[in-house]
């Protein structure tokens, strides 16, 4: 017998790639401004810290949207699959 499609995809480890990735961005998303605070440099460095966080920042959003994907999914999935049982 073939088992649901709940326990057939690996939320768990997509939720950890997700988390890591959403945490990475967000440390380094920090840490850029931190040291545009701290540093002020020219006005190159400014555009080029600017850049980077934006980067940052859009892996913060996607990683934070993935992660709502990913457990409405789960949650949508295991009660189909426990209801058609």
């Amino acid at each position: 017998m073939n088992k649901p499609l709940v326990d057939r995809i690996p939320f768990v480890k997509i939720v950890v790639v997700l988390a890591i990735g959403f945490a990475v961005s967000l440390g380094l998303c920090g840490l850029n401004l931190v040291l545009g605070l701290i540093n002020g440099g020219s006005a190159a460095q400014g555009k080029l810290l600017v850049s980077a966080v934006l980067f940052e920042f859009a892996g913060m959003i996607l990683c934070g949207l993935g992660l709502v994907v990913t457990f409405i999914a789960w949650i949508i999935l295991f009660l189909v699959s426990r209801s058609s049982r």
